[in-house]
């Protein structure tokens, strides 16, 4: 399911100097995630101490421009690893539909011949697309879901180790159903894919046609082909949409269940005295964001998955990747330039 990364390594090597910044960039970002939760913990022990008159006021002034601080520290790189990363994943599918666009031209004359037009046009633009959100989760969700819910992870194992263990019990079960269902979501993919180019055929080759269809008086029967096939597609659309759709409720249930033994045991502790006002509130700020951000982990995995069915389809019409041998010093970190113009 995921060997077509390992495939398209060429694509990544065109774009490698940008991948590297934003991946510099996401690694600083969602390494940083955890500075707001527990700075803003820390500003509410803060405060609480001064209340108690146990500080100044300026010890909450330093405290609150620390969580500003922290913030910014992840807002930062957050602009920086969209530019490079956006730009560069648009880089690799305007490669690809080159690449897909020449094999297609070096094609012998029977074989174009006889391949249908809107097959072809499906698969440079609506494969492409599939394939494209399939890269972007690998090389943008890999920082952001990933390094992001592990930085959580850990921060709130040392933190509170028993309480996160207890509390993270149901996410295997999330993630054991996002591999069962991986293979219904790269199949109903392949199947959509598969409605929209015979669509897209059947109106290429009706509009082609059309003076030939009214001298037979074949109009109506064209239109009823095409409204057939325009069900199918909507049909097999709403397949792979229910299906996407009917498992995020289902993910974020079980990432979520958590909440209420963090409630429970948490707030007992801080009756107790074993943790602090701050601390809790930090550590369920940690727990959110998780949640937030956990159900993504399945779906990503899922949208991985549906790009390998896409580029089954893409490539038979690829011709192999320009060499770099002739490319300008520093090209693979230029967000508007093509290889081989």
């Amino acid at each position: 399911m995921y060997a077509y990364l390992w495939e398209l390594r060429p694509y990544f090597r065109q774009v490698a100097g940008q991948l590297v910044l934003g991946s510099l960039a996401g690694i600083v970002m969602n390494t940083a995630i955890i500075l707001p939760a527990l700075l803003l913990g820390r500003a509410l022990d803060t405060a609480q101490a001064f209340v108690r008159g146990d500080v100044s006021a300026g010890a909450v002034g330093w405290a609150a421009l620390a969580f500003v601080g922290g913030t910014l520290l992840t807002e930062g790189p957050r602009i920086a690893k969209r530019w490079w990363l956006m730009t560069a994943n648009a880089r690799i599918l305007a490669h690809l539909r080159a690449d897909a666009w020449r094999g297609v031209v070096a094609w012998p004359m029977a074989r174009l011949d006889s391949t249908p037009a809107g097959d072809i046009m499906a698969r440079i633009l609506g494969d492409v697309e599939v394939l494209g959100v399939g890269i972007r989760e690998f090389t943008i969700e890999t920082w952001d879901t990933l390094l992001f819910s592990l930085s959580l992870l850990i921060t709130m194992l040392v933190l509170d180790a028993p309480l996160t263990v207890l509390a993270f019990v149901p996410v295997p079960v999330a993630m054991l159903l996002a591999k069962a269902t991986g293979r219904w979501v790269a199949t109903r993919t392949t199947v959509s894919r598969q409605a929209s180019a015979a669509l897209t055929t059947a109106i290429q080759e009706q509009l082609a046609g059309i003076r030939v269809l009214r001298l037979f008086g074949r109009t109506g029967e064209a239109v009823d082909r095409v409204d057939t096939l325009s069900e199918q597609q909507a049909n097999a659309n709403l397949a792979l949409v229910r299906l996407r759709g009917g498992l995020r409720p289902v993910y974020t249930t079980l990432m979520s269940a958590g909440v209420l033994l963090i409630v429970w045991r948490g707030g007992e502790q801080v009756i107790q005295g074993a943790m602090t006002v701050g601390t809790f509130i930090a550590y369920l700020e940690l727990y959110l964001r998780f949640v937030n951000r956990g159900f993504r982990v399945p779906q990503m995995l899922n949208a991985i998955q549906s790009g390998s069915a896409a580029y089954a389809r893409l490539q038979t019409l690829l011709a192999p990747p320009v060499t770099l041998a002739h490319e300008p010093p520093g090209a693979s970190f230029r967000a508007n330039h093509l290889v081989g113009l």
